[in-house]
């Protein structure tokens, strides 16, 4: 029994709450985690409030995401350097250990 509630667990955590979803924002920055359990990982503090001129937050709308790959990174971190608005992409993860559960799966530059 005990089997079967714990197999019907991991099968309902496991994929994505919802995929494809997109955000602007302004990168406030870009955090590298070096948990004591996990392994490292790099996240983003990315403010919906947009601040004209500056990094900052109008609102308390703030998203930390789970930043996967070094290219995505990488513009996320001059990105932040400038101010500049970004335009992401990610997944919504049902259950994730040790990082947050949004999962960006690409970043470009706001127009």
């Amino acid at each position: 029994m005990k089997n079967t509630l714990l197999m019907c667990a991991m099968l309902v955590g496991c994929g994505y709450t919802s995929r494809d979803n997109q955000l602007t924002g302004q990168v406030k920055k870009v955090i590298d985690n070096t948990p004591v359990i996990c392994g490292d990982y790099a996240a983003v503090d990315i403010s919906l409030g947009v601040v004209k001129n500056g990094t900052g937050s109008m609102s308390k709308e703030d998203v930390i995401m789970y930043v996967p790959h070094q290219k995505d990174e990488d513009l996320l971190k001059s990105a932040a350097k400038t101010g500049t608005l970004v335009n992401v992409i990610y997944n919504q993860a049902r259950v994730v250990l040790c990082v947050p559960d949004d999962v960006v799966t690409s970043v470009e530059l706001a127009q």
